[in-house]
């Protein structure tokens, strides 16, 4: 295909994903994490960087949608815009890594495989970094291996790779994984390990730009290394699991995973396109599997930054197959279609916030004494009542506990409502539920939203 066509096809690929990820945009409330992105965006910047000390988020992402939220209505689909354009736009860098690794047509198969996943459009619907982390995790991809064919411009070659990922730890901690696997891709590949020398010096670029950052993050892994993390150690079957996510049904991540394994054998990963899919999917995927079990940290958001690699490695092998045309494009068709059949944009997430509001104004119809656990989930609370709450502040309430304060004691006329947002199905062996039931004889249980409890402490 000339050029120009390729030019044609790459600004189709990005449009049509740009209109579907706009799609349905403001079906869904805030939930989840997001309530949290969007208030720490409206805060002061002294209040906000306080926050970054003790917090595992880089700032970047919160000063982009500060910046966007002062142009825009306050409103959920509006705040979403960014992530959607990024998960848009993620498609320009793999579709060009792909077109030099293996031509157009695993390009074109690696780019809709990417465009038809529930798991990429998720992110795409958030107000969170991590459409922003694949995307910049894709481009560093794509940057590195265009690199490797201007060795007369020395260093100058690895400037943009640089700036991005520079980027990349600022949107993510797991932004230095990221920049793992391509130092990995540098090792392990003939056509790359030219570039050993300036691809060091410019990881020392951005440590040095990274510096001032560089305590906090080194506080924050240390906590987690020492404490754990909010996550448990996953058992065998979550790695399946995880390919079932990039994959969107079970059938199609079996029939994937056999494609692999088999061009993998055949071809002992000989080829550079296979051998670079492989590094920056499989790598991560197992690697950080393994590590989760002494500091959990496999999740499939945090996996964003491999999850192109692995449309990249489907299509690839379609490609090392070896078969005729006819074959090979069946079977690129055949994915594709699968993909698109299993999309389902339209599909609501599980998490209402204003479920758990309307309940807890039908069991206060004259007003109670209202507490919300975690402290953190009063931000989804509040913004499922009104987004404009999220503006104000809330700090007293973020550290706020339950189990060590007499407040819920102190009104035994009115009711107390406690909304647990702790992932507990039953409350009752927490401190707080045993001081309360002390007071109130009767106690009322519903689960509002999705491991969300609403109790009603009543005489």
């Amino acid at each position: 295909m000339p050029p120009r066509r390729d030019g044609y096809l790459l600004l189709a690929l990005i449009a049509f994903n740009l209109v579907v990820k706009l799609l349905w945009l403001g079906v869904n409330e805030l939930a989840h994490d997001e309530p949290f992105t969007v208030y720490w965006s409206q805060q002061p910047l002294s209040a906000f960087g306080e926050m970054l000390r003790t917090e595992n988020n880089p700032p970047l992402y919160f000063l982009l949608i500060k910046a966007w939220s002062a142009f825009v209505p306050f409103k959920a689909g509006w705040l979403r815009v960014p992530s959607a354009v990024f998960s848009a736009l993620a498609v320009w860098p793999l579709f060009l890594l792909a077109r030099r690794l293996a031509g157009v047509r695993c390009a074109l198969v690696a780019s809709l495989l990417f465009t038809f996943n529930n798991h990429h459009y998720g992110f795409a619907h958030e107000v969170r970094a991590y459409a922003l982390f694949t995307l910049l995790a894709t481009t560093g991809m794509w940057l590195l291996w265009r690199s490797k064919d201007k060795p007369g411009k020395g260093f100058h070659a690895m400037l943009g790779l640089v700036a991005v990922n520079v980027l990349l730890v600022y949107t993510h901690f797991l932004g230095w994984l990221a920049i793992g696997v391509q130092a990995l891709c540098v090792l392990a590949m003939p056509g790359l390990r030219h570039m050993r020398r300036n691809f060091l010096l410019g990881i020392g670029i951005t440590l040095l730009w990274f510096s001032p950052y560089l305590v906090i993050f080194i506080s924050r892994f240390g906590t987690s290394v020492s404490q754990g993390t909010w996550l448990e150690a996953p058992g065998p079957e979550e790695l399946y699991n995880m390919i079932w996510r990039w994959s969107n049904a079970p059938l199609l991540a079996v029939g994937f995973l056999a494609l692999i394994l088999f061009v993998a054998v055949r071809s002992r990963m000989e080829g550079s396109a296979i051998r670079l899919a492989m590094i920056w999917c499989m790598v991560p995927l197992l690697g950080m599997f393994a590590v989760s079990f002494i500091v959990p940290i496999f999740l499939d958001r945090y996996l964003v930054y491999a999850a192109p690699g692995f449309a990249l490695l489907v299509a690839v092998s379609i490609s090392d197959l070896r078969a005729p045309a006819a074959i090979t494009n069946a079977l690129g068709a055949l994915a594709v279609g699968g993909m698109a059949f299993t999309f389902t944009p339209w599909q609501e997430w599980r998490y209402q916030p204003s479920r758990v509001v309307a309940q807890t104004d039908a069991w206060c119809p004259q007003g109670c004494t209202e507490c919300i656990w975690p402290p953190w989930y009063r931000l989804t609370f509040r913004g499922a009542i009104n987004i404009e709450d999220l503006k104000q502040d809330h700090g007293p309430f973020l550290h706020f506990d339950i189990n060590r304060t007499n407040v819920l004691t102190r009104d035994t006329v009115l009711p107390t409502i406690v909304v647990d947002a702790s992932g507990n199905s039953s409350a009752h062996d927490q401190p707080w539920y045993r001081l309360l039931h002390a007071s109130y004889p009767a106690v009322d249980s519903v689960e509002a939203d999705h491991r969300v409890w609403v109790y009603r402490f009543r005489r």
